[in-house]
């Protein structure tokens, strides 16, 4: 046979070959295949095959395959539990970060799709897809839900700060025994205590923020965009109730070829306001009715130790005055009981700065001149000296 007859035959061949093997390969562009292929890609050991079947099942909206995604999500192990650092953002190798994309897809299906999963599965998923944890946790009825809301509020997975949000903000919806006490006692107000002589110019202070973003990966040929989501208190164009309550939470989904693990999520933190307003709600009154603050400044203009430990203790009990009433309120609607009304008072920590001039500063940094150390305070109330 001449070269000639040799290569038409191999050219021959492989463009038969061609639509063949491009046929079996998932692309953006091609038509959806049948049933009986998305069945095969998502039991293959290939991530990338599994991300493009819960990709099409979607697109599909094939009900008859959603059992075998939810089997896909009861099999996820925590990437922390297979990492040095119980971390799952770092030390990852590449057939772990396909693995999470795959998954991804998978849940972003299920939520699109509104296929509910085992409390179990939640909570294996929890520490490495917190955010679509928390939007399948804010559909399950209250009574299957809520005991997994209280673990997740009271220990959330690491790193995982809206996952407890959302928790506590569902319990607010409908207070489990123990909750509201719970809530109360672990709010910390910090009382800040300026200390300057008489007629000294008195100064103020602030707080400061923190934000939170993620930058989306470079898109990778050959895998398929998949739903991604962004929890916020913000309501826009797209957006989706996850909870109701007095600060409605939304999720937001974009679209990426990677799984974006740290996605902002905007105000999504139970910090110590967060839990006063909670718990505004659970009393079925506005915030600006409770009338105390997780933060407050003072002046005292110190003239004498007696004089600055009476001024100490009348704000520590102005404050533990309006906590108690806050307390009693919750005990009013039931919502905790008389017992657990006093033990359930916030912590309240004052931080006492010392500005009256450099010979009253003590010798030794942080440690609080005799003249200023508080007398005995009542339980739950501790001070630290700020230099």
């Amino acid at each position: 046979m001449s070269l000639f007859c040799r290569l038409l035959c191999v050219g021959c061949l492989a463009a038969t070959l061609v639509p063949r093997a491009s046929a079996q390969m998932p692309s953006a562009t091609n038509a959806l295949p049948p049933e009986s292929t998305l069945e095969s890609w998502l039991s293959s050991e290939d991530p990338r095959l599994v991300a493009w079947g819960a990709h099409d099942v979607l697109v599909a909206r094939d009900s008859n395959l959603t059992p075998q995604l939810v089997t896909l999500a009861s099999r996820w192990q925590p990437l922390s539990l297979q990492t040095s650092d119980n971390s799952p953002y770092v030390n990852l190798s590449s057939e772990q970060k396909d693995q999470r994309d795959a998954m991804a897809a998978v849940l972003d299906a299920l939520i699109q799709m509104n296929v509910a999963l085992p409390t179990d599965t939640l909570r294996n998923l929890a520490p490495d897809f917190g955010n679509d944890v928390a939007i399948l946790l804010s559909r399950m009825p209250e009574e299957e839900s809520g005991a997994l809301s209280f673990d997740f509020y009271r220990s959330p997975p690491v790193r995982d700060f809206s996952l407890q949000y959302v928790s506590a903000a569902l319990l607010a919806l409908h207070p489990p025994a123990g909750f509201a006490a719970d809530l109360l006692s672990s709010i910390s107000v910090q009382a800040n205590v300026l200390v300057v002589l008489p007629g000294s110019e008195q100064f103020g202070g602030g707080e400061g923020g923190s934000s939170f973003g993620g930058l989306p990966g470079r898109p990778r040929e050959n895998w398929p965009m998949t739903g991604q989501y962004q929890l916020t208190k913000q309501k826009s164009d797209g957006a989706s109730l996850v909870v109701a309550g007095i600060d409605p939470i939304y999720a937001l989904r974009s679209e990426s070829t990677h799984f974006l693990p740290e996605s902002s999520s905007i105000g999504m933190y139970l910090g110590p306001e967060q839990r006063l307003r909670l718990i505004a709600e659970m009393l079925g009154v506005p915030r600006e009715e409770i009338h105390w603050h997780t933060m407050v400044s003072t002046t005292i203009e110190f003239q004498s130790p007696e004089q600055y430990e009476r001024e100490l203790l009348v704000l520590v009990e102005e404050e533990r005055a309006k906590h108690r009433a806050t307390a009693a309120a919750l005990a009013d609607r039931n919502l905790l009981s008389l017992a657990e009304a006093e033990q359930s008072l916030p912590d309240l920590k004052l931080k006492i700065r010392d500005r009256r001039g450099e010979g009253a500063l003590p010798n030794i940094e942080g440690v609080l001149p005799p003249s200023l150390d508080p007398p005995n305070l009542p339980a739950r109330v501790e001070w630290s000296f700020a230099p």
